[in-house]
């Protein structure tokens, strides 16, 4: 298990609900990190925004031996305890359970009653590139779900859960315990932590310019093209925008 070596603050988080992953996407994109966006991953719960923390999990291909190396307790005590349980226990509010699944995504990395212990720990939500199984019922634990689709199956066959806390991928990209996870509806970024608070402001000033420009052209009637890339006049009609909303 590595050591987390920034730990983002809840402050922070909090305010990165109201960025958006696009903005982040080319912030990041600037300074060189271009593959931050996770492939075949959606929102299984839409309309949920998810900021928090990643707890990563990583799943290996299934094999008898391998069972049994990450297996302690008997099923006949009806007690099984595998690395997902670690990784549950390990959530704290504001974290994310981000598991790599090898992008299997019709393999189930969890159920509502397994997933259902993500509430209990008052966390940020679920990530995976695997599937979820009765995704339908994890959807109304209210916390934000992503993966990469729900599913009927059980995973055991197919994949074993292997270690918590270590870097993996999810999506196709990498996934750093603590690198802050930003999902919505276009889908899942991956904010690496020792950014989060360098990249804020500059999110929020795009943003906000992005606001002028749609602002000014709808009462204009004229086209955006004038104003990208941003350019003189694109301050000024900024400036008049702040002017107007009081910023």
């Amino acid at each position: 298990m590595v050591d987390v070596a920034v730990r983002v603050s809840d402050d922070v988080l909090k305010k990165y609900e109201g960025v958006s992953n696009a903005t982040v996407l080319g912030a990041l994109a600037k300074r060189g990190y271009l593959k931050v966006f996770m492939n075949g991953v959606h929102s299984l719960a839409p309309g949920r925004r998810l900021v928090g923390r990643a707890v990563t999990l990583r799943y290996l291909p299934s094999r008898p031996d391998l069972q049994e190396h990450v297996t302690r307790g008997g099923h006949g005590e009806g007690f099984n305890e595998t690395p997902r349980w670690d990784a549950l226990e390990a959530l704290t509010p504001g974290d994310c359970l981000v598991a790599d699944c090898m992008g299997e995504s019709m393999t189930s990395t969890g159920g509502d009653v397994v997933f259902s212990r993500i509430l209990s720990q008052k966390a940020a939500g679920l990530v995976t590139d695997g599937g979820v199984r009765d995704g339908h019922k994890v959807a109304e634990y209210g916390y934000p779900v992503y993966g990469g689709g729900s599913t009927p199956t059980i995973g055991e066959p197919n994949v074993l859960p292997y270690e918590v806390n270590e870097p993996v991928q999810c999506g196709g990209v990498l996934v750093w315990p603590g690198d802050v996870i930003l999902g919505d509806e276009d889908g899942v970024v991956v904010l690496p932590a020792q950014l989060a608070d360098e990249i804020y402001d500059e999110c929020v000033h795009h943003d906000q310019i992005e606001a002028a420009i749609l602002w000014h052209t709808q009462r204009e009637g004229i086209s955006p093209k004038f104003f990208y890339p941003f350019n003189e006049e694109t301050e000024k009609i900024y400036a008049a925008w702040s002017r107007a909303h009081g910023k």
